[in-house]
């Protein structure tokens, strides 16, 4: 198979978008369509090898797995080396525990399941995870695993069937992929290889072809070759975190890529264009400044509160650029020597390193993160959350019916809970205080649900759960106290971590169904209040008293790395714990949602529970007080912050 420049030259418009988009640098919202790229590559050029080698009966399985072992696992275990030591230095125990098992998943060809499977409601952050991109590694080492021995099982078949075959599995794979993004299962068609094999396959397609004459159709060259390029640039500058993906939108990237391996060469626009010296000596050090720079990012994030100005990420790229040229000349192209390695050598080593990181990170498993680097935190016993929740807090469209939702701790109910997972512990703490005067409450709680009565929301069965709850607490006269609270500022503005301290301002217009697509971010926040106030009319016209929840004040990142000392060479947290986040930012940070709480009729039907009174002082809020964390994640409050919230409430000792 003959070089082409242009290759590399597409390997680095995909790995460049990648890293931008990463840094979260703005203009490139679709930046992470270069793995896409990546995999269309990948397909072509592996399939075309195998061809290659088939066609001329000179194919070893064992050969295969030594240039896969050569190109890939040098520059990870380098890679693998660095981040161990820095996340043994940095990481709290929970957090290294984590990072361990990633470890694990990553030598056994597996973080994509890994990532799959822990990416849930309370794992670490994303962003902060060093080894979160090996994911598309998995997929690529799955894709080695299966697809050589596929080939060579069936070329007595013939191309053509082979071929054939391949398409009807791009079809099945591509449709298991829309399948999973109708049905908002995000986390597994983004990481499995199920929904991301059609990618590789549309190379291998290509491989199957006979290839163009340079010299013939040029006018068909230089248009698929355009093409392609459009359909790419178009998909990094057009998408974003809220288009589905894997989809029928990734058609755009991967149809793009497709095009240009296919009609661009050297003699075409394109072709020159990305076979440029730039983009070519980029596309050579792609692999390398993939692996880096993902772990520089999440180091960076997780040792900075709120999210890292700017100039940061430039010097990110920067050291990147740096140890991606030297993996490149001194760890790449030295293991790809075969006369300075051998086979057998290559083997050897690449079984020592997965190994030694299986050990290691099994080690740091067993181990919980081996708590004893750090000084003795005396406030990680108090960071608990509900007993209850795993139970009682619902989700999706098979949700806990309320006639069938959790009472607890008296038979005597007459109070409810009603809201999102911000009451949870509250109602935990409430029912707790319930329980001396012989009374128990009804759980009634939905993750990441708005009060989405008169809108429809992009949650799974959270419209449904909030009506079909309603009309339950209309209709049970026993009830007739209602603790009502929600995440107010977070789906109507986005989440604070990213931005801290400046105020972030995402419009909710992503986060509903079609029907009020269209209204401005100003409308549709009304709409948001219209429907939470139309809940609070309900419950007092059925007869409830409400006890309505103000804003929980929200930390600028997770009381774990708060409280924890900033590495094993020192004891000083990286936030002031007493003084965390300033009243002023709470204010400005919920303004809408305080301005419209405040404009109710309180009185004896409708009492506020303003949390920043019972957990702020001189001007800021405590992440500790008496000795006890007030959290358990960056927004949630622990049994420890609820009990201080709901700390004399009206009517908690009356029986009615």
């Amino acid at each position: 198979m003959y070089y082409r420049k242009e290759i590399d030259g597409l390997r680095a418009i995909a790995v460049m978008p990648v890293i931008f988009f990463h840094a979260g640098f703005s203009s490139f919202g679709g930046g992470y369509i270069g793995v896409d790229i990546f995999f269309v590559i990948s397909g072509y050029l592996i399939t075309s090898i195998l061809l290659k080698e088939m066609e001329h009966n000179k194919f070893s399985l064992q050969n295969f797995y030594e240039r896969r072992a050569r190109r890939i696992l040098p520059a990870l275990s380098a890679v693998l080396i660095v981040t161990t030591i820095t996340a043994y230095c940095l990481m709290p125990a929970e957090l290294l525990k984590s990072y361990s098992q990633s470890v694990v998943s990553v030598v056994t060809f597996s973080s994509n399941i890994f990532f799959y499977l822990t990416n849930g409601y309370f794992s670490t952050a994303s962003d902060e995870k060093p080894l979160l991109h090996t994911w598309s590694l998995a997929v690529e080492e799955q894709y080695y695993l299966f697809f050589p021995i596929f080939i060579s099982a069936l070329w007595f078949k013939g191309k053509k069937y082979l071929c054939t075959l391949i398409f009807i599995m791009t079809i099945i794979s591509l449709f298991i992929a829309q399948y999973l993004a109708m049905n908002n299962s995000v986390d597994a068609n983004f990481y499995l290889i199920l929904s991301r094999a059609w990618e590789l396959f549309v190379g291998s397609l290509i491989a199957f072809l006979k290839p163009i004459s340079i010299s013939d159709k040029r006018m068909q060259n230089e248009l698929g070759g355009i093409a392609g390029l459009f359909l790419i640039i178009y998909s990094i500058v057009t998408f974003s975190n809220e288009t589905p993906f894997p989809s029928f939108y990734t058609l755009a990237p991967v149809l793009g890529t497709g095009l240009i391996i296919r009609f661009s060469h050297a003699q075409t626009y394109v072709g020159r264009f990305l076979g440029n010296k730039l983009f070519v000596s980029i596309g050579l050090i792609s692999y390398s400044l993939y692996l880096w720079h993902q772990p520089i990012f999440a180091f960076l994030r997780l040792k900075t509160v709120g999210e890292p100005q700017q100039i940061w990420f430039y010097l990110a790229v920067l050291l990147t650029f740096v140890l991606a040229i030297t993996s490149y000349f001194y760890i790449e192209k030295p293991f790809r020597n075969k006369s300075a390695y051998s086979k057998k050598i290559i083997f050897q080593l690449s079984g020592i390193s997965i190994s030694l990181f299986f050990f290691l990170g099994m080690l740091g498993h067993v181990g919980n993160g081996f708590e004893g680097r750090l000084p003795d935190n005396k406030f990680t016993d108090s960071i608990i959350f509900s007993p209850k929740r795993e139970a009682c807090h619902t989700q999706g469209s098979s949700f806990l019916k309320p006639s069938a939702a959790c009472r607890y701790f008296r038979k005597d109910v007459k109070w409810a809970s009603f809201g999102d997972s911000h009451v949870v512990e509250a109602t935990y703490a409430l029912a707790k205080k319930l329980e001396k005067n012989n009374l128990g409450i009804l759980h009634l709680s939905f993750s990441a649900c708005p009060p989405a009565l008169l809108f429809e929301v992009n949650v799974e069965g959270c419209s449904e759960w909030i009506k079909q709850s309603l009309v339950y607490l209309e209709n049970n006269k026993s009830i007739t106290n209602v603790l009502l609270g929600f995440r107010y500022s977070e789906f109507l503005f986005g989440g604070q971590q990213h931005k801290f301290p400046e105020l972030p301002n995402i419009s909710p217009e992503n986060r509903i169904k079609v029907e009020q697509k269209g209204q401005s971010s100003a409308e549709l926040r009304e709409l948001y209040w219209s429907s939470f106030y139309a809940i609070v009319q309900r419950l007092i016209n059925s007869g409830k008293t409400v006890h309505l929840l103000y804003p929980i004040p929200e930390l600028p990142l997770h009381v774990n790395k708060a409280i924890s000392p900033f590495s094993i060479f020192s004891d000083e947290s990286m936030l002031d714990l007493v003084n965390s986040t300033s009243i002023d930012y709470y204010m400005r940070r919920n303004e809408f949602i305080i301005n419209k709480l405040n404009s109710l009729a309180y009185g004896d039907k409708l009492y506020p529970i303003k949390p920043h009174e019972r957990l702020c002082r001189n001007g800021y809020c405590s992440i500790i007080r008496n000795g006890n964390a007030l959290y358990f994640d960056d927004n949630h409050l622990s049994l420890s912050g609820a009990a201080l919230l709901i700390d004399d409430i009206p009517k908690i000792n009356s029986k009615s």
